[in-house]
């Protein structure tokens, strides 16, 4: 177990490995080699063959030696270098199953711009993605480097134009990985970041973060946002020959709207991103931003698999749906809590009590029947007094003249005809 160094501070927000081993060095005086070699690394091992392969692919044990040296996490000290941004920075580090193979899966899975009709697929033998062929960036911002001197792993890819903290461009440095000679020339064809290419920094460095970012349909995975920028990318390098006449207008419209030549100046065969110079992959980048703005504000329609994250969820109105049916009416339940209602006002209401047994009876014309019906409203409950003695007080006799003879009922069923 090696012991803890008494001065070590932690490292900074996105800050790449070299940038905190160079700071920690620099507390005891010592060159950063002399750190890994003597302090770092296991006895009689070279742990790594130059400064900037601290922010590739580090052995192990030296990224286990600085996390019991600090106190600062093993994977998070991982993460400082480009491997700890594998498998969402790019796929692997290690070999391709078979040449191109990489370029294809992280390029052409998918589309943006273009359909997949238009989509050539090249095969690229050995690409990795974002790290440049002629070797890290060396960028930084102007007001970071004075208030607090770091580099970050992102500015070191041609990734991002701008810093997240200030908003300002990232300029060329001079210096090895990790220090601070100076700045490089200055470029008087760059500017000022426009909204547009803020807004996709921001994007990215809120992925790097956070592992996620919020497009306009929904959140998405950061490894999903790196290959939509370069799917973006190899779509606005597409030559014009190779392009339908609507996607020509769209590339017109996007590189007119940026500022810059069609296709960053470049005429004829299609170039990898990753080899191009600083410059030209500003330029793109810039471009990039432009498209993904003016998809996200309809200026233009996207036609490839990706472009839907880029534009509002559209309103699907629900139905209010089908109404549930209507309960079946229940005659019987109805005519019992009625039935019920008027027993129960029959009880204590004598005129209740009467107009009840003569409804009941309206239709008898038998004594024996009417006393029954008398004697069941009796049994539920009814006084005596409340419901009429008899049949005929019930129904009193009703006489109808007609032409020939009267007609008399009488209430004891006997018809009368005089």
């Amino acid at each position: 177990m090696r012991r803890r160094w008494p001065l070590h501070p932690p490292p900074r927000n996105d800050e790449a490995l070299s940038s905190w081993v160079h700071r920690l060095a620099a507390l005891y005086d010592m060159e950063v080699e002399e750190l890994l070699r003597h302090d770092l690394a296991p006895p009689g091992t070279d742990p790594v063959r130059t400064r900037g392969d601290l922010d590739w692919d580090p052995p192990t044990s030296v990224l286990l030696a600085l996390s019991e040296r600090t106190g600062v996490a093993l994977g998070d000290v991982r993460r400082m270098t480009i491997a700890g941004q594998v498998p969402w920075l790019l796929d692997t580090l290690g070999p391709e199953p078979e040449p191109g193979a990489a370029f294809d899966t992280y390029v052409h899975q998918d589309s943006l711009l273009l359909t997949a009709k238009e989509r050539r697929h090249r095969p690229v033998p050995g690409w990795r993605a974002w790290l440049p062929a002629s070797g890290p960036l060396r960028r930084a911002c102007r007001h970071c480097m004075t208030t607090a001197p770091a580099f970050t792993v992102v500015s070191q890819l041609p990734l991002t134009l701008s810093c997240p903290e200030h908003g300002c461009t990232l300029t060329p440095t001079i210096g090895a990985a990790g220090t601070f000679l100076g700045w490089g020339p200055a470029d008087m064809t760059a500017s000022a970041p426009s909204e547009a290419a803020l807004a996709m920094d921001r994007r990215t460095h809120q992925g790097l973060r956070m592992g996620t970012l919020t497009l306009l349909r929904r959140p998405v995975h950061v490894g999903v946002w790196f290959r939509l920028l370069r799917t973006l990318i190899d779509e606005l390098s597409t030559p014009y020959s190779k392009l339908r006449i609507r996607s020509r207008r769209t590339m017109d419209h996007i590189w007119q709207r940026a500022g810059h030549p069609v296709r960053a100046g470049f005429v004829g065969h299609w170039r990898c991103y990753e080899a191009l110079p600083w410059p030209k992959q500003q330029t793109f980048l810039d471009a990039a931003a432009t498209a993904l703005d003016l998809i996200e504000t309809g200026d233009i329609l996207g036609h490839g698999t990706l472009a839907q994250l880029l534009t509002p969820e559209p309103h699907r109105p629900v139905p209010d749906g089908t109404p549930p049916a209507p309960a079946r009416r229940d005659y019987w339940k109805e005519a019992r809590d009625a039935m019920d209602e008027a027993i129960s006002l029959a009880r204590h209401d004598p005129a209740a009590g009467r107009q009840l047994l003569t409804g009941l009876t309206s239709m008898t014309r038998s004594e024996t029947s009417f006393q029954r019906t008398r004697e069941d409203l009796i049994t539920a409950g009814i006084p005596d007094g409340h419901l009429p003695p008899t049949l005929a007080e019930t129904h009193p006799p009703k006489t109808r003249t007609g032409s020939d003879a009267t007609v008399t009922y009488s209430a004891a069923d006997h018809l009368r005809v005089t």
